[in-house]
């Protein structure tokens, strides 16, 4: 990576400001040029992971729909479990506000296709409201919000529908604990990546491979799919830190 034109690290300071650019100036050992260099490999990694989560984030999304699709149906309900006044226990009480918000985004974002729009006019499907469901909400179904919170309704949820959208993993309570864990994981580095948080701390490779291993966990056939096409290992390689 060339080091970045003398006249950058004002214009970068402009841009992001003094109090954003302190933290890289402090990993640079206060070198303004290399903190550009550190900002803009950065914005590169934060992208890379943002697309490596994307994956992770629609495949635990789409396999633990199909199971309560399916387990829905046997508890008395209909497939379409998003659906209002449809959804059975203890899915209802784990989402009910969630799938309320979820079913309200899904709404307004039918409301505003325009008329151009293939589906116009049509009116939300069960998988437009779990498309509009947060990450969030797929931890919540496998692990607690808090640790005061008892895992009862996780635990029964688990081993009725949610432990097959995982054949790669034990079925066991432990197990659920384990993947609640990487979930919520990836959820908090998520975040950081969507609010332009500093990831200069973040081990990359260890949650590359984190999130590879939950693929997995879903389908054998997903990590070297997802994995195909990234640049996380080779950013991790241009890390300009290596060379200082």
């Amino acid at each position: 990576m060339t080091s970045a034109p003398l006249s950058q690290p004002d214009t970068l300071e402009r841009l992001v400001s003094s109090a954003r650019l302190a933290t890289y100036l402090d990993a640079a050992d206060g070198d303004r040029c290399r903190a550009v260099d550190l900002y803009l490999w950065a914005a590169q990694l934060a992208g890379a992971l943002h697309g490596q989560i994307a994956f992770v984030e629609i495949a635990v999304r789409n396999a633990i729909d199909i199971e309560l699709s399916a387990w829905s149906v046997q508890s008395g309900g209909v497939p379409e479990w998003s659906s209002a006044g449809a959804t059975v226990d203890p899915l209802y009480s784990l989402l009910r506000r969630q799938l309320v918000d979820a079913r309200n985004r899904a709404a307004q974002e039918t409301a505003e296709r325009p008329s151009s729009h293939p589906r116009c006019g049509t009116p939300p499907t069960h998988d437009d409201v779990v498309a509009q469901l947060m990450f969030g909400s797929w931890v919540r179904l496998v692990r607690p919000v808090s640790r005061s919170e008892s895992p009862a309704r996780q635990q029964r949820l688990w081993q009725s529908a949610i432990r097959t959208a995982f054949p790669g993993a034990d079925a066991d309570d432990a197990s659920r604990e384990r993947i609640g864990s990487q979930l919520e994981m990836l959820r908090r580095l998520r975040n950081r990546v969507a609010h332009h948080d500093n990831l200069l701390r973040v081990d990359v490779r260890h949650r590359f491979n984190g999130m590879l291993s939950l693929l997995a966990k879903l389908d054998p056939t997903f990590p070297a799919l997802a994995a195909a096409r990234s640049s996380l290992r080779q950013l991790m390689k241009d890390d300009p830190r290596r060379n200082w």
